[in-house]
């Protein structure tokens, strides 16, 4: 076998060289790269470290320990306690029109005045006959009494005065139904009439509303029945001011139970001394019952839904690694209930105290930190600014 040549030994050794510097080079140069970039990130880790926490602004509130009594709920239409079209029981012309539309008025006050001339000058004449009438059994009984006339004479005398006596107070009372006033205290609606209008028995002039007292008409079902009794306390909202509530009681219930629907009809009595509720408003009533018990609610707007179920936000207080104070926020699954007059009943996941978050809730997280500030959004501001 023969030996390499010298000059294939040396050509050999400088190419060995070469590639062991390209080698050294070229790690080198991508070991500055690296060190470049995990410096950077290095120093990107500890600017993020460095940073300040983001801190969302809520508000809140600690849930509350509430008497919640049983209630059944219902919806019925408000009546007023007495309410009529005002008409008039005989034929004729309108004279005079005494009241305004929408106006006050007292019973008995005068609201028309139709013609009566000619029925006065009948009652006139009545009067007259019957004066007639009276002097004629006068001087028939004093006749009588000495057997001047016969006893039959003196009944005539005495028919014809009756006779005469019921014309006069015939044509009194028709006079009497031409003067059409208010039948009790109440609101006058719209009028219906004019001055000059021939009017016909039975014709409307005007409608009267006692709003003094309030009534409204609901049904329960007959399940229901032996958990009510006249005078039990009701709650009630109408749409006009749904941030109000009313109270009243219940007036009467009726004896017989609907066969085809199970139900059965009960009347509610509503106090309205400032007139806020009108007949044929719609009603949503609540019956208190006298059960009560203890239950935890928040306000509605603490509730988030969601398709794995209802939950709240707790505001929790704690200390960061630096040590300083910090409020940090946990979601928390709840199971919510019955919704009245703005609250939420918790019925599981919740203790009374414990601070819900009211607003702000789309920002957050489990272990967001938070500020908790005051809410102003019903708050009216000291200076209204004058465009």
């Amino acid at each position: 076998m023969n030996a390499p040549s010298p000059t294939k030994a040396i050509l050999r050794s400088i190419f060995s060289w070469k590639m062991l510097f390209m080698l050294i080079g070229s790690v080198a140069i991508f070991g500055g790269v690296f060190f470049k970039i995990f410096s950077g990130f290095a120093a990107m880790q500890a600017a993020m470290l460095n940073a300040p926490v983001p801190v969302v602004n809520v508000t809140a509130q600690p849930a509350e320990s509430q008497d919640w009594g049983i209630e059944v709920s219902a919806i019925g239409v408000l009546e007023a306690n007495r309410g009529v079209d005002v008409t008039t029981s005989v034929a004729g012309l309108v004279q005079q029109i005494k009241f305004e539309s929408g106006e006050k008025v007292g019973q008995g006050q005068v609201l028309v005045q139709l013609d009566a001339d000619v029925e006065r000058a009948n009652l006139a004449s009545a009067q007259a006959s019957l004066k007639l009438a009276r002097a004629d059994l006068e001087r028939g009984q004093s006749l009588r009494s000495t057997d001047n006339i016969s006893k039959a004479t003196l009944e005539q005398r005495q028919s014809q005065y009756e006779v005469a006596s019921a014309e006069v107070a015939a044509l009194s009372a028709q006079i009497e139904k031409k003067v059409i006033g208010a039948p009790f205290n109440g609101v006058l609606g719209i009028r219906k009439v004019n001055v000059g209008q021939y009017l016909d028995a039975g014709n409307p002039i005007v409608n009267i509303q006692d709003l003094s007292k309030m009534l409204v008409n609901f049904s329960v079902s007959q399940k229901d029945l032996s958990d009510l009794k006249v005078g039990q306390a009701i709650r009630m909202s109408t749409d006009a001011y749904p941030v109000s509530s009313f109270d009243g009681t219940i007036s009467a219930i009726e004896p017989l139970i609907n066969q085809e629907t199970g139900m059965v009809e009960v009347q509610g009595s509503f106090d309205n001394p400032q007139g806020l509720l009108r007949p044929g408003m719609f009603a949503k009533l609540a019956i208190l019952l006298p059960t009560r018990m203890q239950v935890v609610v928040v306000p509605q707007t603490a509730i988030s839904y969601s398709l794995y179920g209802d939950f709240v936000y707790i505001a929790k207080e704690g200390k960061a690694e630096t040590g300083e104070a910090v409020t940090t926020v946990e979601r928390r699954i709840v199971k919510s209930g019955e919704r009245r007059n703005g609250v939420v009943l918790i019925e599981e996941g919740l203790k009374a105290d414990e601070v819900v978050v009211t607003s702000g809730q789309l920002k957050l997280d489990s272990g967001t930190r938070v500020a908790i500030v005051k809410d102003e959004t019903l708050v009216v501001p000291e200076e209204v600014p004058v465009e």
